[in-house]
């Protein structure tokens, strides 16, 4: 049976060439002329395999990566672009990061034998190499794994737009297969879920997260970090008191953790206890409340839940440079943060063009790739010193 493909390009010259080349692999192939019409073919239709340029307006490739990542099924995604090697360098990390299937990156003139070269080395190795992942994040692999070496904590720079000094870091868990090499979170989260480990991930997360702090502490290194917290911790009334023991454990200011909880989860999990989160705030925790403008929080809970930072979505930072819409709700989400008495961090800031946006609308705090990827404990220390020293500029910050 033929793969089904979606191309996605807002140039109609680029759009029928790609689909002419794959009509002639044997290919049944759909197209769209923007990153939101492929995004309302995805809710209906299903795609082996999605060809997607980077550069369009609205929904752009590195949006779709993130939709591509949210779908119940697990197609693959080639990446094309008439950019620089960094922009594709730039994609291949953010589709690590959120587990897609990349099937390999292309630049612009793309001929017809490339294109199909790179489909057919996939279908010769795609099965063994979704069933090694399979093996990998086994169940018994992923326990045994994730009280050892398997579960990796990567570091991704927050920076105070206000002052441009480092405002600390999200912590984001990589799986560390035997083979070597990292693995994104995906798949760790989704087998985490499914198995019920959401708040032994929680917990191990956050234990990595603070005894890295220690480390970084004993080396004179005082650095904030963030780490996402599922609603089953919440749910336990021991938590605060696990948080706050973690912290002691490992010599750790609790005002240099920040936690953040979904808005999400306050829209299909009422079980959240006010209670947990008040006694966390009342230790000196950071709260804050992550992707807002997805969950559709009601402002009366935001007001009763002692948050103080609010995390616009994603989505809406990379649609507000071309979408009037989406360019209104970011500024009302952070001038709502701001009357609300809340610090206004921006996700998602992948290029200048995003920083000087969120800018202009009086955020506080900034991250993405723009500003600096994911790294390892030791290749973020490196990027603070050398952030600190004046090596690393950030287009648009200054």
């Amino acid at each position: 049976m033929s793969k089904r493909i979606l191309v996605v390009d807002d140039s109609v010259t680029m759009r029928d060439m790609l689909t002419q080349y794959l009509q002639s692999g044997d290919y049944m192939v759909s197209a769209a002329n923007s990153g939101a019409q492929a995004l309302d073919l995805l809710k209906t239709e299903r795609y082996d395999v999605i060809v997607t340029d980077l550069e369009m307006p609205e929904l752009d490739g590195f949006g779709l990566i993130r939709v591509v990542s949210e779908l119940d099924w697990d197609p693959g995604l080639i990446l094309v672009t008439q950019h620089d090697a960094r922009s594709l360098h730039s994609a291949r990390e953010l589709a690590m990061a959120y587990s897609v299937n990349l099937l390999g990156t292309l630049s612009k003139p793309i001929d017809r034998e490339t294109l199909l070269s790179t489909l057919n080395e996939v279908a010769s190795t795609q099965s063994a190499t979704r069933a090694g992942s399979e093996t990998v994040l086994a169940e018994s692999e992923f326990m045994r794994g994730l009280m050892t070496d398997g579960l990796v904590p990567v570091f991704q720079p927050k920076i105070d737009l206000k002052t441009g000094n480092l405002a600390g870091a999200e912590t984001f868990a990589r799986w560390r297969p035997p083979g070597g090499g990292l693995l994104g979170a995906g798949a760790v989260v989704r087998i985490a879920r499914e198995k019920g480990y959401m708040d032994v991930l929680t917990y191990r997360m956050l234990e990595l997260a603070m005894e890295q702090q220690g480390k970084w502490k004993r080396e004179g290194q005082e650095i904030t970090l963030s780490v996402n917290v599922s609603s089953v911790n919440l749910r336990k009334e021991d938590f605060a008191d696990v948080v706050s023991g973690l912290a002691q454990q490992f010599d750790v200011d609790p005002k240099q953790v920040r936690l953040e909880l979904a808005e999400s989860d306050f829209y299909v999990d009422e079980r959240v206890p006010l209670e947990v989160l008040s006694r966390i705030h009342m230790r000196g925790f950071g709260l804050a409340l992550d992707d807002f403008g997805t969950g559709f929080a009601s402002l009366m809970r935001l007001q009763s839940i002692p948050f103080d930072e609010m995390i616009v979505d994603r989505e809406f930072i990379g649609r507000a440079k071309d979408d009037k819409i989406a360019r209104i709700i970011l500024e009302s989400a952070i001038e709502l943060s701001h009357k609300l008495g809340l610090r206004a961090t921006c996700e998602g800031i992948e290029d200048e063009a995003h920083l000087l946006m969120v800018k202009e609308l009086g955020a506080d705090t900034v991250q993405g790739y723009h500003i600096g990827k994911p790294m390892s404990h030791d290749e973020f220390l490196i990027w603070v010193e050398d952030y600190k020293a004046g090596v690393i500029k950030i287009a648009g910050l200054n």
